[in-house]
C-alpha cells in the first residue's frame, strides 16, 4: 500500500530475533514478504548478540530483504521488560556488541539501526550510539527525536537529529512529529537529514507518502483524498490480507486499520464500532457501502 503512493523504502513488523531462530510459525509469518513489497527491510530486536547474529544470518540466507534494521528505538513495554528495544541504549557497550553481531551474520545485506534519544531525558546517548553505529558497519542511523521515558509525549526535539547528522558520516533518517508534506520538508530543511520516517501519521493515509514527495518537489499541497477514494483503498487493504491470511483471521487483522481509515469521516464514532466487528471483507464492504447510501455519511464530522 505504502509503496504504491511513493514510499521510499517499508520495513516488517519487528520480528524477535528469539522467535526467528527458534523458527517459530508466527515470528516466520512476520518476516514473509513478496517482491512487489520491495524495497523493505526487516526489523529485528533482541538483546543477545549471539541471538541476534543468527537471526540476522536467516533472514539474510532465507529471506534476502534489501536491508536489516537493528530496532533499539521501541518503547513498549513487552519489548523493553525483555532488555529489547529502546533498553539496549541502556548498555551502549552491548548496543555495539550487538550492531558487530548483526553486521557479521547478515553478510553482505546492508544493517541500519533505529534509536531514541536516550532511556529517559537524564541519559542521552543518541550521539554516541550513532558514532559506535557507524564505527561498527551500520549503513544509516534513524532518530527518534524523543528518549523513551517521554514515549510519544511532548514535542520531539528535531535540533537532536541536526546535532546527528553533524556528527556521523553514515545516512541519518529523522523520525518523530512528521504528520503534514509541510513538516517533512521543514524537518528536512532544519536538520539537514537524508531521508525522512514517517509511521503513525500513515496510518489509513498511505496517500500521505506520495503528497509529501510532491510538495517537496514542488511546493505544492495535493488535494485530500474523498471519502470514496479512501473506503476503495480501505477495502484493497482488506483484500490484500484476505490473500495473505484468510478472510476470517484477515478482517480480524484489518480492524485497527478500519480505525485509522475513517479518522475524521462524518459519522466516525457510530461508523466504527460496526467496523470492529466485520469477519470478513464482504463485512467491510458492505457496511462502507450502507455508510455511504445512509444518513452517516452526511452527518458534519465528529471526530
Amino acid at each position: 500500500m505504502a509503496l504504491a503512493h511513493r514510499a521510499a523504502l517499508v520495513y516488517t513488523e519487528m520480528i524477535s530475533a528469539e522467535g526467528l531462530i527458534r523458527y517459530q510459525k508466527r515470528t516466520e509469518e512476520m518476516v514473509r514478504f513478496g517482491d512487489d513489497e520491495r524495497p523493505i527491510g526487516v526489523q529485528l530486536f533482541g538483546a543477545n548478540p549471539d541471538s541476534m547474529q543468527q537471526a540476522a544470518r536467516i533472514t539474510a540466507e532465507k529471506y534476502q530483504p534489501d536491508l536489516i534494521d537493528i530496532n533499539f528505538g521501541c518503547p513498549v513495554k513487552k519489548v523493553v521488560n525483555k532488555n529489547g528495544g529502546a533498553a539496549v541504549l541502556k548498555d551502549l557497550i552491548l548496543t555495539a556488541e550487538i550492531i558487530r553481531a548483526v553486521v557479521e551474520g547478515a553478510e553482505k545485506i546492508p544493517v541500519t539501526i533505529k534509536i531514541r534519544t536516550g532511556w529517559d531525558e537524564a541519559n542521552s546517548v543518541y550521539l554516541e550510539a550513532g558514532r559506535l553505529a557507524e564505527a561498527a558497519g551500520a549503513k544509516a542511523v534513524t532518530l527518534h527525536a524523543r528518549s523513551r521515558s517521554r514515549g510519544f509525549a511532548g514535542a520531539a526535539d528535531w535540533s537532536a537529529i541536526a546535532r546527528l547528522k553533524e556528527a556521523v558520516g553514515i545516512t541519518v533518517i529523522g523520525n518523530g512529529d512528521v504528520v503534514t508534506p509541510q513538516d517533512a520538508r521543514r524537518m528536512l530543511d532544519e536538520t539537514g537529514c537524508d531521508l525522512v520516517m514517517v509511521g503513525r501519521a500513515a496510518m489509513g493515509n498511505p496517500y500521505l507518502y506520495e503528497a509529501m514527495h510532491h510538495y517537496v518537489e514542488t511546493g505544492e499541497l495535493q488535494p485530500e483524498p474523498g471519502l470514496e477514494e479512501r473506503i476503495d483503498m480501505a477495502c484493497r487493504h482488506a483484500e490484500l490480507l484476505a490473500d495473505e491470511y484468510g478472510q476470517e483471521r484477515g478482517a480480524i487483522k484489518m480492524r485497527k486499520y478500519l480505525g485509522w481509515y475513517v479518522k475524521g469521516f462524518p459519522g466516525a464514532s457510530s461508523l466504527r464500532p460496526l467496523l470492529f466487528q466485520v469477519e470478513s471483507t464482504a463485512d467491510i464492504v458492505r457496511i462502507f457501502k450502507e455508510y455511504l447510501s445512509g444518513p452517516l455519511s452526511r452527518r458534519a464530522v465528529d471526530d
